[in-house]
């Protein structure tokens, strides 16, 4: 279980995630279209404080919720710690990655036969290519270690 400290801390970087929502709101409505770098720094306040906002709540929802239950509490680390569950979440976590990688290549080949900017497919084609090495990298390493 969590201990005060750390809801606190939760509760300030929820907080922070709300404050970065006003500022991008605000930054947003007083920015009436200056250049075109202003037209995107009010969406990356927004998105960032979404994702603080939203992660550290979720932290805080959890921690109220099982606070007072301590099967609860017990259960939940159980399950977290299963071998079984782990190996579920990383055969998941294989197959989205295997999804991902054709469609990444569907992407390429769709955005180049639509013509889009050569930067913009080079930076794609380097995404989806250092996703591959890194792959190929994890695959040698726990080949070696089994």
């Amino acid at each position: 279980m969590k201990k005060n400290k750390d809801i606190l801390k939760d509760w300030a970087f929820a907080f922070l995630g709300v404050g970065f929502l006003v500022i991008g709101f605000l930054i947003h409505k007083n920015s009436a279209g200056r250049d075109q770098m202003m037209t995107v720094v009010p969406y990356l306040f927004i998105a960032l404080g979404c994702g603080v906002f939203g992660h550290f709540t979720g932290n805080i929802m959890k921690y109220y919720s099982i606070k007072n239950n301590e099967d609860l509490m017990r259960q939940l680390e159980i399950d977290k710690k299963d071998e079984r569950n782990i190996l579920i979440t990383e055969k998941s976590k294989a197959k989205a990655y295997d999804l991902m990688i054709y469609l990444f290549a569907a992407m390429v080949l769709i955005f180049s036969l639509m013509g889009v900017d050569k930067l913009q497919i080079v930076i794609i084609v380097a995404i989806y290519l250092s996703i591959q090495v890194y792959a190929l990298y994890w695959s040698s390493k726990l080949e070696n270690k089994m």
